[in-house]
């Protein structure tokens, strides 16, 4: 009987034989029991690994068990199946077996099976003698691999998909320009006649002959002409293409095309086209024009990586420019954004622009487009107030688009809360020709009372965009500044001094609060009538105060001004109304009279000091009202709506100041209003408290202004307004 290690050993010898178990033990004893690791394999692979000898590598280390790799795909120079011969330049015939290959061997130029390649042993172009130690294989697999890339001198790790896209682009357009430059290289054959007409004799009067004379022939002779204006839209659609393009690609495109049109010759012509694009060095040159244009925003717009950025500058100052595009060779020596000049000048470090290096001076000076697309980025970052330094210091070819720029520095400082500097800058800046409040137009003089007088600002980066507006909570004006800039600036610019809507937005903006609205918009401020002593103190002062700001003298609002400060600033503003309109009786037509008085809202007190202001030139009320009165029939639904929102009371103390005047032609005003009124008279419930009001207000205090026609005339509507349902007695009361 057997013992029972021998029963156990007799069975996984069993095991071992049936089912190919290779037995890895932990130890060196001969019982096996216990074994941590136990591999199963097929029974083909078990009796191919037991033939494989065992080899000792180490005392502690045996090799029980070997499989071949697979093969996986590789170079035909690495392959161990296929002996190789390496030459550094020999094309022309397959080397030693080279072109012998297993079915895992690729072509080093095409990155294809060399099944699949096309020229593996074609003479004089050999691909199986290529490796990857030849400096002759590797250019000619760069260039397999990036095709027209080459020239711009790339890695091969820099070259990613939208350069690869570009280098596509261009090949393609490089095929059809050829064929376009080739058909223009072959012109076309017409007669000289078609190009002017013979003047020789023969062809005058009855003399005339068709073949002309033999002093003429030459005239009448065929000839050549080029036509390019079908290369100019080839081109010009490819450039327009590339403008669409992300920029690494457009710029691979805007290079390529660059490079093959310096290339391009013009042959003799004869004659001279009417249409530029017709000859080649004209068509040449705006094309030109307007590929540097679009790089050079392109490389201050984009951050593309410094070599790329460096490679694609060289690339352009390698090109040889022909005499008529020589202007066009320095057009890339862009200054970067880590240059030190101009990073001293956006950091603040240099106000000036300027700089002396080496003995001499040098400028912050940049091309038109750059400076757009230096202006055009800092704004979408942002970045305000570099933005207005980087526009005060730098200069630029054409100072009239640069002006344009810089009349949006005040809007710039108000961005990031320096509303005292922007009001300098609009009426003192001494770097331009004339300050900027001489070129800015009504809607944008509104935009900025508006400003200044909320300490808000626009969250778009135009001016006169329509986004939600934002408030500087930190920010804060001297007291008198936002009064004595409006009023300057209406003195300075004469195109605003003569806007009545001009001035209805100064009047609009002392009759609001001084915090925006939920939606933007200024809030109606109602100020109290100040006592009439104060009125006419504040009357005498301004007198005074607009005279010294008309000379543009800097002055310090008197110490009356503070006691009352909003009612104070709006008599100011009132009587600078009343100055214009004075000065200008006469020479101007008066309109847009309906907004001004509606921009008083319910300051009703304000309304009567203008019209007692304007009551000095007969003819200059006679105009007022006539005007007024006018835009109220014209205006009459805008009127009647505004009369609704703002109320009886509005209403009543509107028709009474109108009514109760002394010159008949502004209380015939207040009849027209009330008119209006009947004509809408369902849409006006509160006539009741209209009709009392002037009943109370008028009729019994104010009567003596009123001629017996006028009095019949208002008791009269006084009735009819009494007549409204008799369903609002409170509204009456």
């Amino acid at each position: 009987m057997l013992s029972e290690s021998a029963v156990e050993e007799s069975s996984i010898a069993a095991v071992t034989t049936e089912n190919s178990v290779v037995v890895i033990s932990d130890d060196e004893a001969e019982n096996t029991l216990g074994d941590s690791v136990i591999i199963i394999g097929c029974l083909e692979q078990s009796i191919s690994e037991e033939k494989t000898p065992e080899e000792v590598l180490d005392d502690e280390l045996a090799v029980t068990f070997s499989r071949k790799g697979n093969v996986l795909p590789h170079a035909r120079y690495d392959c161990t199946t296929h002996p190789f011969v390496r030459s550094e330049n020999d094309a022309s015939a397959p080397l030693g077996k080279n072109s012998d290959a297993c079915g895992q061997c690729f072509c080093y130029l095409c990155d294809k099976l060399t099944s699949l390649c096309p020229y593996w042993t074609s003479p004089s172009i050999c691909h199986c003698n290529a490796h990857n130690k030849s400096k002759y294989w590797k250019a000619a697999r760069d260039t397999a691999l990036v095709g027209v890339l080459t020239m711009f001198n790339f890695d091969l790790t820099e070259i990613d998909v939208d350069l690869r896209q570009g280098g596509n682009h261009l090949l393609k357009f490089m095929q059809e320009l050829f064929v376009q430059y080739n058909n223009y290289l072959v012109g076309e054959e017409i007669s000289r006649e078609d190009l002017y007409p013979c003047m020789c004799d023969c062809h005058q009067g009855q003399r005339r002959k068709s073949m002309g004379c033999n002093k003429c022939n030459y005239h009448h002779a065929e000839t050549r002409i080029y036509r390019y204006s079908a290369v100019y839209d080839l081109v010009s659609k490819f450039v327009t293409q590339a403008e669409q393009e992300n920029p690494e690609t457009a710029a691979v495109m805007l290079l390529g095309v660059a490079k093959e049109l310096m290339l391009q010759k013009e042959p003799p012509q004869v004659g001279q086209a009417q249409d530029p694009t017709e000859v080649l060095k004209s068509a040449v040159v705006q094309l030109m024009e307007r590929i540097t244009v679009t790089l050079q925003k392109m490389l201050v717009l984009h951050n593309f990586p410094n070599n790329l950025y460096r490679k694609f500058v060289d690339f352009f100052k390698a090109l040889v420019f022909p005499p008529h595009c020589y202007c066009f060779a320095n057009r890339l020596n862009i200054l970067p954004w880590h240059d030190y000049l101009l990073t001293s000048v956006l950091m603040g470090q240099n106000i000036t622009g300027e700089r002396t290096k080496k003995g001499k001076k040098e400028f912050l000076w940049e091309p038109l487009p750059v400076v757009q697309a230096r202006v055009e980025r800092l704004k979408d970052e942002a970045k305000y107030r570099p933005l207005v330094r980087y526009l005060k210091a730098v200069r630029c070819n054409d100072s009239l688009l640069l002006k344009v720029l810089k009349d949006k520095i005040p809007f710039y400082m108000c961005k990031y809360g320096d509303f005292d500097g922007a009001a300098q800058v609009l009426l003192n800046w001494k770097s331009v020709d004339c300050c900027i409040v001489c070129r800015i137009t009504p809607a944008e003089f509104a935009v900025y009372l508006k400003m200044f007088r909320t300490r808000s600002y626009p969250s778009g980066n135009e001016l006169l965009s329509q986004e939600q507006w934002l408030i500087h909570p930190n920010s804060a004006l001297k007291s008198g500044t936002t009064i004595k800039l409006a009023i300057q600036m209406l003195y300075t610019n004469q195109t605003l001094y003569r806007n009545p809507k001009c001035w209805s937005s100064l009047i609009q903006t002392w009759c609001s609060k001084t915090i925006l609205g939920e939606n933007g918009e200024l809030e109606p401020l109602s100020c109290v009538e100040p006592a009439v002593v104060f009125q006419k103190d504040i009357l005498h002062l301004s007198l005074g105060v607009l005279e010294d700001l008309k000379q543009q003298i800097h002055i310090k609002l008197p110490i009356q001004f503070s006691l009352l400060n909003f009612e104070a600033e709006l008599i100011l503003a009132v009587q600078a109304v009343v100055r214009i309109l004075l000065d200008l009786d006469g020479h101007y037509m008066l309109n847009s009279v309906l907004e001004m008085v509606f921009a008083f809202g319910s300051n009703i007190w304000a309304l009567k000091l203008l019209l007692e202001g304007i009551s000095f030139s007969e003819n200059l009320l006679y105009e007022f009202s006539t005007a007024f009165k006018q835009e109220l029939y014209s205006q009459s639904l805008f009127a009647q709506r505004m009369w609704n929102n703002q109320g009886p009371v509005y209403v009543s103390q509107l028709i009474t100041i109108f009514i109760t005047h002394n010159h008949a032609v502004v209380r015939s005003a207040a009849f027209v209003i009330m008119n209006i009124i009947l004509d809408h008279f369902s849409q006006c419930p509160w006539t009741p408290y209209v009709a009392n009001f002037l009943r109370n207000r008028v009729l019994i205090v104010s009567c003596s202004v009123l001629t017996p026609l006028e009095q019949h005339e208002l008791k009269d509507k006084i009735a009819v307004f009494q007549k409204q349902n008799a369903t609002s007695p409170a509204i009456g009361k």
